[in-house]
Parts: structure tokens; C-alpha cells; sequence
């Protein structure tokens, strides 16, 4: 008789989830069109908040990770439903479901707005926008400071599920974002 293990397995990325996580990136870009277009394009008078006073770069990014996010509390809340003996969840999973929950907190009017076909940019997208990434920045600040996120953790990353490691990327590319932001706020506060 052979006595269970108690380590988690280590699950592997298939591809249906590699479907969904692009679906996520299609719905995401499908809800800021009317962003991007304003933006990019020039089309139309903005109207509202302006959400062209931040680079151009940003958006785009945003929407990227915005979809990757945002299919990722589903996954993860199915794999916990499936899976009830795993341990707690790990840096990466918190930081996911973190940035996934800004999604699917701040995505309904966003939705609503784009189904009625209403252009305003709604203080929900431009806290989703702005906030997300600022968000990251600080849990990541404060996992690092807590000493979740030092050398000797980060070389055990090869033995985490893809799900670990995917929301530490995640979550760093997050993070980068909202440092970027950041200093484009110093810079434009300090140029006043």
C-alpha cells in the first residue's frame, strides 16, 4: 500500500487554459475599443474623464494584462473547488486572484457602458486603468518587504505549478506597469 503524498502536484498548463486566457485578451480589448480608438485613432471628441493624458504605450498594456487577469479568478477558484487538499495559496495565485478581482469589480459598468454604446470614460475604467497597476506595485512591494519574495523563495519558482509562476509574472508585469505610472505621476506633479 502506498502512503499518498502530502506536496501538492505540480499541474500542468493545457490548453484549454491557454484558450481562455486568450478569450480574456479578446474580451478585454473588445471593452476598451472605444479607448483605444479615441486614443490612438482620433475618432470622436473625448468626452469625460481623459483618459489620453497618461503615454500611449499604457493602454495597450493595460488591456493585455487586464484580459490575462481577469480569466484568472475563475481558473483559480475552479482549481480550489477541485482541488480542497492543496495548501494555502502562494505569492503568484494571490497576486492573480489580486488583479483578476479589480477586473471583475471594476468591469460591470465598463460593460454596461459599452453595450449601451455610450464613449464616456467612466470613473470605474479610469480607477481599473490607473488603479490596477498601482495596486500590483504595492502588493509586490509589500511581499518583497515581507520577505516573501527573496532570493532563496525565488529559486524554488521551477517547482510551483504554472499557475504560481504565471501570477509571480503577472503580477511582476503589473507592477512594472504601475512603477511607470508612478513616475509619470512624479513627473508630471513636479513639472507644475
Amino acid at each position: 500500500m502506498t502512503v499518498p503524498s502530502t506536496r501538492p502536484r505540480r499541474q500542468r498548463f493545457h490548453l484549454v487554459e491557454g484558450m481562455v486566457l486568450i478569450a480574456g485578451i479578446a474580451v478585454s480589448f473588445w471593452l476598451f475599443t472605444p479607448a483605444l480608438r479615441e486614443n490612438f485613432l482620433g475618432e470622436g471628441q473625448p468626452r469625460g474623464i481623459n483618459l489620453l493624458a497618461s503615454p500611449l504605450a499604457f493602454l495597450p498594456i493595460v488591456i493585455v494584462l487586464g484580459g490575462l487577469s481577469w480569466v484568472g479568478v475563475p481558473l483559480l477558484l475552479i482549481e480550489r473547488a477541485r482541488r480542497r487538499r492543496d495548501p494555502a495559496w502562494g505569492e503568484g495565485r494571490i497576486l492573480w486572484f489580486a488583479t483578476g478581482s479589480a477586473s471583475w469589480l471594476l468591469w460591470p459598468p465598463i460593460i454596461a457602458r459599452r453595450a449601451t454604446g455610450s464613449n464616456i470614460n467612466g470613473v470605474s475604467e479610469v480607477c481599473y486603468i490607473y488603479g490596477t497597476p498601482l495596486m500590483a506595485l504595492y502588493v509586490i512591494w509589500a511581499l518583497w518587504a515581507g520577505g516573501r519574495l527573496r532570493r532563496n523563495r525565488r529559486r524554488r519558482l521551477v517547482r510551483r505549478s504554472w499557475r504560481e509562476r504565471f501570477g509571480l509574472i503577472l503580477g511582476a508585469l503589473w507592477a512594472c506597469t504601475g512603477l511607470y505610472l508612478l513616475a509619470w505621476i512624479y513627473a508630471g506633479d513636479w513639472r507644475r
